[in-house]
């Protein structure tokens, strides 16, 4: 049999949790038993109570009730405290589960994250674990209980009146039947649900963090259309699911009251012919209740993995894509660039059908600066990129001390490069954390001669926290021209060999820009620099020039 999707993209992470999930099944067994001692007070007081049968017959319905409440009580507590096991699993399971899906997501290639949106991934991320979730602690406080009260029941129930036991199972088969179609019907609307809810996130996410292009340009009306236009689709999806499985109810328990009616009926005949006692045709309609309850429960178990198998689908395509930028098996550290970096005749495109780059020659000597110039489009970023390994050549190779890229680990790799990007993105931080972002090991003292090198100490100063004041998201609190002196701090606190600049001082006024390049001078003194500008200000302090595509090399004065 086919474990439903949810288990299986769930497993990996259950597996620590199995010590848990087997003690709550423990309970459930456990429960079950008690579950059906609970109908035999009720015909110990109608057959030997209000018979009149024993001397004592108030004793024997005190004793009946006695039984009753501390059955209950007893299932109660098995409940609780089985509930608590499988929720607190699930959880952790939620946990790792999420932890796998980021880890994952923040290795594959950025070709796959051109294509996916960010508001998307935070959906899968969170919407639809909890819906895997949802389909985990099913199984584990539904399925399993169900199906150990479903073949006690039946055993007992043979075991007391085979007649009555067939004519209630009579109408098991046709439920059965229904069951499978609504599952097919569920599945197929929460698959369209889930479509639709990750689109409104991912556009969501769009409009939120361009909340300032949208109010600079007024309009707040046109995003509200556009977010009310996907937020109408998710209603309209979400109300077709509702619908599907609302009308699943009726048919489940109309289809189950016509078998207990069948064994009323044929019952209550054995009653008057004297071949059960009444509280034996009350103990076989209660264990029928726990019958059909596990089997209902099962029916609509079917709604609950539904669900939790559309979401499970797209969770399994994030575990399971394998587009990502790889180690080779034999891959080694990345030497220290004591000699310098290569480009041999590379070519790349995003798109296959439209190449960036061909057949691109360059070198670049450690501790040497070397600006590039060009129109934009041109490939000067995607160069940066390339010796990143965040993309892999199309052709050609990239060497660094006569080194192929693709034969060192990214780890060390990415470690002999500090990258300030032209979009100088800032964690929701403090300005300190953002610094020490660039340095694993970077101490305080790094982090403050970093930001002293860099000029940040200009205006840090006038912080409120100086240092250690937040930033906000995306470093909202700072100006274009302060943001890019933080990058560049990070940058000054790495002891990588080269640092790639991109554009530091794009959109920028001519004071900021200044200032940004005395901070350049300082913080790459001593390295080697691979600078992309369009700033002929700024690439006035390289060593060399290299104007692309034609890549007319003009030699200049450094610093």
């Amino acid at each position: 049999m086919k474990l439903p999707l949810s288990l299986t993209v769930a497993g990996p992470a259950a597996r620590v949790q199995l010590p848990a999930l087997a003690a709550a099944a423990g309970l459930v067994v456990l429960r079950v038993g008690v579950v059906l001692l609970r109908p035999w007070p009720l015909a110990l007081a109608v057959d030997h109570a209000l018979s009149g049968t024993p001397d004592n017959p108030p004793a024997v319905l005190v004793f009946a009730a006695l039984a009753t409440v501390v059955l209950s009580a007893a299932i109660g507590l098995l409940d609780m405290a089985g509930l608590r096991i499988v929720e607190g699993a699930a959880e952790r399971i939620g946990a790792g589960l999420r932890a796998t899906m980021f880890q994952q997501t923040m290795t594959r290639s950025l070709r796959w994250h051109d294509r996916m949106r960010s508001g998307e991934l935070v959906s899968r991320l969170t919407t639809d674990v909890g819906r895997v979730l949802d389909g985990v602690v099913a199984v584990s406080t539904s399925f399993l209980p169900d199906a150990v009260m479903l073949v006690a029941v039946l055993g007992l129930l043979f075991a007391f009146d085979p007649g009555l036991a067939l004519i209630g199972l009579a109408v098991v088969p046709v439920l059965a039947v229904l069951a499978v179609r609504q599952r097919r019907l569920i599945r197929a609307a929460q698959q369209d649900a889930r479509t639709e809810s990750g689109r409104l996130a991912g556009t969501t996410t769009d409009l939120l963090r361009n909340v300032r292009a949208v109010q600079a340009f007024g309009r707040a009306d046109r995003a509200a259309a556009v977010f009310g236009t996907r937020n109408r689709a998710v209603l309209g999806v979400e109300l077709r699911a509702i619908d599907v499985d609302a009308r699943w109810t009726p048919v489940a328990d109309i289809v189950l009251a016509v078998g207990t009616a069948l064994v009323l009926v044929v019952g209550g005949r054995h009653v008057l012919a004297g071949l059960l006692t009444t509280g034996q045709l009350l103990v076989v309609l209660a264990y029928l209740r726990d019958l059909y309850s596990p089997v209902r429960g099962l029916t609509r178990l079917s709604a609950v993995l539904a669900k939790a198998g559309a979401s499970a689908t797209r969770v399994r395509d994030v575990l399971e894509c394998d587009e990502a930028v790889t180690d080779r098996p034999d891959a080694r550290p990345a030497p220290a660039i004591r000699q310098g970096v290569r480009f041999e005749r590379v070519g790349f495109g995003y798109e296959a059908a439209h190449p960036v780059l061909r057949d691109f020659d360059l070198t670049v000597a450690a501790g040497e600066t070397v600006c590039l110039l060009g129109p934009s489009g041109i490939g000067k970023s995607t160069l940066l990129h390339l010796l990143l390994r965040l993309y892999d050549v199309d052709a050609g190779r990239i060497l660094i001390d006569g080194v192929d890229l693709r034969d060192c680990t990214q780890r060390s790799l990415r470690e002999r490069f500090a990258f300030v990007p032209q979009d100088p993105w800032l964690l929701d931080a403090t300005v300190a954390e953002n610094i020490a972002f660039g340095n694993a090991e970077a101490t305080r003292a790094g982090v403050l001669l970093a930001g002293r090198a860099a000029l940040v100490d200009e205006f840090a100063g006038r912080l409120p926290d100086g240092y250690d004041t937040p930033l906000g998201e995306g470093g909202v609190r700072l100006s274009g021209g302060q943001r890019r002196r933080v990058a560049l701090a990070r940058a000054a606190v790495s002891t990588a060999p080269v640092v790639l600049l991109d554009e530091p001082t794009a959109s920028l006024d001519p004071a900021s820009a200044h200032t940004v390049i005395e901070a350049i001078r300082t913080t790459t003194a001593d390295r080697t620099v691979l600078l992309v500008t369009h700033d002929h200000d700024l690439a006035a302090i390289a060593d060399r020039v290299v104007t692309l595509p034609t890549r007319v090399l003009q030699v200049t004065g450094r610093r």
